[in-house]
């Protein structure tokens, strides 16, 4: 059995929502909740393996770097295609990456809504923690 640790969550009203009209238990859906998002994390992430070259993920780090995507937006390959449009038209990026971004556009034109959150989720982590060389080997 896991070992397990105390600990208070205040939930937006939204979630507290879904939660009691998902799961009888408030905290086995919380749990619940979290351990189905990490699933899903780990099984879109394992799926974006070999999608996109070094120098394209050096581009979406670079380009992703310090945006804060707002949750309705996090998931649509479309919003992610025009920031990648916007982020060359206005500071050049693909040309200082040397990517084609119409390549680039069409791989994530093809992406799930789980495959580009946790592309998303997978910059952020990047940019706490990683170097751009290691991360872009992906």
């Amino acid at each position: 059995m896991a070992t397990r640790k105390a600990t208070t969550v205040y939930l937006p009203e939204e979630q507290e929502r879904y939660i009691k009209e998902n799961y009888k238990n408030q905290n086995f859906g919380i749990i619940t909740a979290i351990e189905v998002l990490m699933t899903i994390r780990k099984y879109s992430l394992h799926e974006l393996k070999g999608i996109f070259t070094p120098e394209e993920w050096s581009f979406l780090a670079d380009s992703l770097n310090g945006i804060m995507t707002p949750r309705p937006f996090r998931c649509s390959a479309v919003v992610l295609v025009q920031h990648c449009r916007a982020a060359e038209e206005l500071s050049g990026k693909a040309r200082k990456w040397k990517i084609d971004v119409e390549k680039l556009f069409s791989k994530i034109e093809t992406l799930t809504a789980a495959q580009v959150e946790v592309l998303c989720f997978r910059v952020e982590n990047f940019q706490k923690n990683e170097d751009l060389e290691e991360f872009s080997k992906f």
